[in-house]
């Protein structure tokens, strides 16, 4: 497997996405995948190398369309790493259907709220992407779990995103998401800590 960075894994991991790896005579393939449970996951970008005899520059290929299923747009070229490349394909895949499908195939719907300033929620629940936050009032809001990997997919430069503590981050503050888990006995949702997220 190719080589990457610690930070690298660790954004991987928290984004529930892993490298996998395909060579032939010509051209090393890293393709980056949603883990859906199944051996190969679900592609959502790979990257090649540009370079002479396989060496030198990659090329990055994203799915920065989620209507056309598996077809990744050219993002970025010229890379001097595969890590580089790898960075490419996170800054600009999208999977949130992706997730929402998982969701809807597991039968169990988890949702996290988060208890912000109002003015932010009202800008969240305002958003046109992506779908599955409501502001319930009071400044507490909640996400669909779909909704949350949307965010968490998001490169750290954007305002608006879920970070690797999962915590919102939206115009310079940070709120903590808590994670709500259906009741076995009751419809009522109970809370558990920020960090026992899945």
């Amino acid at each position: 497997m190719t080589v990457i960075d610690g930070s690298l894994a660790r954004v991987l991991k928290h984004r529930r996405l892993f490298l996998s790896l395909e060579r032939n005579e010509a051209v090393e393939i890293v393709y980056v995948c949603v883990d859906d449970g199944l051996p190969g996951g679900f592609p959502i970008g790979h990257v090649i190398p540009t370079g002479a005899s396989g060496a030198g520059t990659w090329s990055a290929y994203a799915r920065a369309r989620p209507c056309r299923v598996f077809a990744n747009d050219q993002v970025a070229t010229g890379l001097l790493s595969v890590g580089e490349a790898v960075g490419a394909v996170l800054d600009h895949a999208r999977y949130g259907d992706v997730m929402f499908a998982l969701e809807q195939q597991s039968g169990t719907v988890v949702t996290y709220i988060a208890e912000v300033h109002r003015d932010h929620a009202t800008q969240l629940a305002a958003l046109d992407e992506p779908e599955g936050i409501t502001h319930l009032g009071n400044g507490t809001v909640r996400f669909t779990s779909p909704a949350v990997a949307y965010l968490r997919s998001l490169p750290e430069r954007l305002d608006c995103r879920v970070d690797g503590e999962n915590r919102i981050r939206l115009a310079g503050e940070s709120y903590p998401l808590i994670r709500e888990i259906p009741h076995a006995a009751a419809p009522a949702f109970r809370r558990m800590r920020p960090d026992s997220h899945r």
